[in-house]
C-alpha cells in the first residue's frame, strides 16, 4: 500500500502536457519542440527536447537543446544559442535567463561573436536585456581584435568597449597592456578599432561603471 500510494504522489505531482503550443510569461514566449513536463508541486515545466524562446521585447532569441522554465521567474536551457538585438551570437552549455534581474547569463564552453568582437570567450556572459549591454567576466579571450583581460564590458549603442587589467590587446595599431586595476576604453567602427585610450576620463567610463563593480 505504501508503494502504490508512493507512486500515486509521483504520477499526481508530474503533468506530461504532450505536444502543446508556445506558452507566454513575463515577456517571453516560449515555443516547445515536444512534450511539456510540468511538475505540480515546484511548478517547473521541463522541455526535454527543448524548444524557442522569444523576447519581443529585448528582441532576443534562444534556441536550446533541453529547456526548464518557471513562470514569471526564470528559464533554464542547455545547449543553447543566443541572438542578441545587434546580431551577435552566444553559444553555451547553460544558459540562465533571470526574469526580475533582466539578464541573461552563460556559462560552459562559451562563446560570443558579433560585428565588432569574434570569438570572444570567458568564464561567463551576461546579456542585459534592457540596456543591451554584453559584459564576459572571468579569463576573457578574444580572436578579433586579439586580446585577453579580466572583464570585457562591451556597449553595442555606441560601438564602445572596456576592458580591465591585467589586460593586452591588439589590432593594426592598436598595442596596450595594462596591470590589475588598468582600463583600456576601445571606440569601434565596423569590425575595427578606431581609437582608444589606456586612461579613460570619468565621462567616458559613466556609463559602464555599473558593470564594472
Amino acid at each position: 500500500m505504501r508503494l502504490l500510494s508512493t507512486v500515486r504522489a509521483a504520477a499526481m505531482a508530474a503533468l506530461s502536457l504532450g505536444a502543446a503550443s508556445a506558452v507566454t510569461f513575463g515577456g517571453l514566449t516560449v515555443t516547445p519542440r515536444g512534450p511539456q513536463n510540468l511538475n505540480l508541486e515546484t511548478g517547473l515545466t521541463d522541455l526535454p527536447q527543448g524548444g524557442r524562446a522569444t523576447d519581443a521585447r529585448g528582441q532576443l532569441t534562444l534556441d536550446a537543446q533541453r529547456m526548464q522554465f518557471k513562470p514569471g521567474a526564470y528559464l533554464l536551457a542547455s545547449g543553447a544559442t543566443l541572438t542578441t538585438r545587434q546580431g551577435g551570437t552566444l553559444r553555451a552549455a547553460q544558459v540562465r535567463y533571470d526574469l526580475a534581474a533582466g539578464t541573461v547569463t552563460a556559462t560552459g564552453d562559451l562563446t560570443y561573436s558579433d560585428g565588432r568582437l569574434n570569438t570572444l570567450r570567458a568564464d561567463t556572459v551576461t546579456v542585459h536585456v534592457k540596456t543591451g549591454f554584453v559584459v564576459a567576466s572571468g579569463g576573457v579571450t578574444a580572436a578579433n581584435p586579439k586580446l585577453s583581460g579580466g572583464r570585457l564590458i562591451f556597449d553595442p549603442a555606441t560601438m564602445q568597449a572596456v576592458l580591465t587589467g591585467p589586460y593586452r590587446a591588439q589590432q593594426g595599431t592598436l598595442n596596450a597592456s595594462g596591470a590589475a586595476g588598468g582600463r583600456l576604453l576601445m571606440v569601434f567602427s565596423a569590425n575595427r578599432v578606431v581609437r582608444s585610450s589606456t586612461e579613460p576620463d570619468a565621462d567616458s567610463l559613466a556609463r559602464f561603471q555599473p558593470y564594472l563593480k
